[in-house]
């Protein structure tokens, strides 16, 4: 027994050596041609960097875009009934509005609720079309930023005050200060009239908005409109936008826990947003389409790198057979070679990456002639690149196993190899 253990020891004391000399033997290879080897680690590397950073300013964008889309205007998530997404009049929606938006906020979530109606919307003797939407200003300003800058006056304070768009009050001949009359259709077909004053102007950028929306308390909005304890839509943030599908489902469950009798729909933003949504996995593609092509690039210089290396060391290999190695092993050892260019590629690469990165994360990029525009729009005037963990291991994680695979493609052909023709060989 005593035997059996001391051979067991010696035999994996052998292993261990064994394993160790083959890691040397691989180490010491790769600077038989220094200039090749840092040539083919800088391929590596500089594939990883330039995949690695692409990526997370891509991933910067992407976030700057949809907190732009959600956060000016249409939230993150919307509850409303059914019947409202598929056809927006006045009638469609969801009651026990002040027990729900408690229950929502019961959930962790900031919401925001909304009214609104078509009506005529008169100054004087000029009239123009408008949307008349009632919202609680402090719950607003809570979920989105359309209300954070106003371009003239301030925002509603009294329950009579109205928020109109800039190119609206012109249309109207209208300014802050002045009376505007709403006349519109109540719930139950009767004639819903306000009488409101202009507190403020504001601009969003969008002509189509500042040309018809106006903006009333939403007490006043429900009231003048014959609606009761009603909202037509809540407008809901989560505290991470990132993690949707649980403040989705906390929604849903905050709705049958108050149990509304009219059925609702709670959609995130892609859903009521495709056309960001498509342009972005648009975007996608075509990213990964060009990282695809430099890594598959990266990956035949590293098959070129090893049919060199086989070219030259045919004699050697020869010799090893001759001595009664076996092509599995000679192969093993090139692979290992190829692993040690991939650890020194993957380590200066992620390392430059993360450094850029990282210093960009804290001070951005600045978008010249961007300026006028994010202000108008209420965006950043800097790119700020994303991080997250699949950023930086997507690109070394396909570098390991295209130079895995090129070595092996490359050393195939060592399985071939006759020793008395290899050492004729050179």
């Amino acid at each position: 027994m005593a035997e059996a253990i001391l051979l067991d020891d010696a035999s994996a004391q052998q292993g261990s050596a064994g394993l160790g000399l083959t890691v040397a033997i691989a180490w010491r290879n790769l600077w038989r041609n220094r200039r090749r080897t840092w040539l083919t680690v800088a391929g590596i590397s500089f594939a990883i960097f330039l995949v690695a950073v692409g990526m997370a300013f891509q991933q910067g964008s992407y976030s700057n875009m949809i907190d732009n889309a959600t956060g000016l205007f249409m939230g993150q998530i919307q509850l409303s009934a059914q019947e409202y997404v598929d056809d927006q009049r006045l009638e469609h929606t969801l009651p026990n509005a002040t027990q729900l938006a408690a229950a929502l906020e019961a959930k962790g979530l900031a919401v925001a609720p909304r009214v609104q109606g078509f009506a005529l919307v008169s100054v004087g003797e000029r009239s123009f079309g408008g949307l008349t939407i009632g919202v609680d200003f402090a719950a607003e300003q809570q979920v989105v930023n359309f209300f954070d800058k106003v371009s003239e006056g301030s925002l509603p304070q009294a329950a009579d005050g109205v928020l109109v768009g800039e190119i609206l009050a012109r249309n109207l001949g209208a300014a802050v200060g002045d009376e505007l009359v709403v006349l519109g259709t109540g719930k139950e077909g009767g004639v819903a009239a306000l009488a409101l004053n202009i507190s403020g102007l504001f601009r969003s950028g969008q002509s189509e908005l500042d040309r018809t929306l106006l903006f009333a308390p939403l007490q006043t909005v429900q009231e003048g409109f014959f609606l009761e304890d009603e909202v037509h839509q809540f407008v809901i943030r989560a505290r991470d936008i990132s993690a949707l599908e649980p403040a989705q489902q906390a929604a849903r469950q905050a709705v049958a826990e108050v149990g509304v009798s009219t059925p609702a729909a709670v959609r995130t933003w892609p859903e009521f947003l495709p056309e960001l949504t498509q342009s972005i996995e648009l975007d996608r593609i075509s990213a990964r389409i060009m990282y695809g092509a430099i890594l598959v690039l990266v990956t035949f210089s590293v098959v070129n790198t090893f049919l060199m290396v086989v070219f030259e060391r045919t004699r050697e290999f020869g010799m090893l057979l001759a001595l009664g190695m076996r092509p599995s092993a000679i192969i093993s050892q090139v692979l290992l070679e190829a692993l040690f260019m991939w650890v020194l590629g993957a380590a200066i690469g992620l390392g430059l990456s993360l450094l850029l990165v990282g210093y960009f994360a804290t001070v951005g990029v600045q978008m010249p002639g961007m300026e006028e525009l994010a202000a108008q729009y209420y965006m950043s005037d800097r790119l700020y690149p994303g991080f997250s963990v699949a950023l930086f291991t997507t690109a070394p994680l396909i570098l390991l196993v295209g130079t895995q695979l090129a070595a092996l493609l490359a050393t195939w052909r060592v399985r071939r190899i006759s020793p008395v023709v290899a050492l004729r060989a050179g």
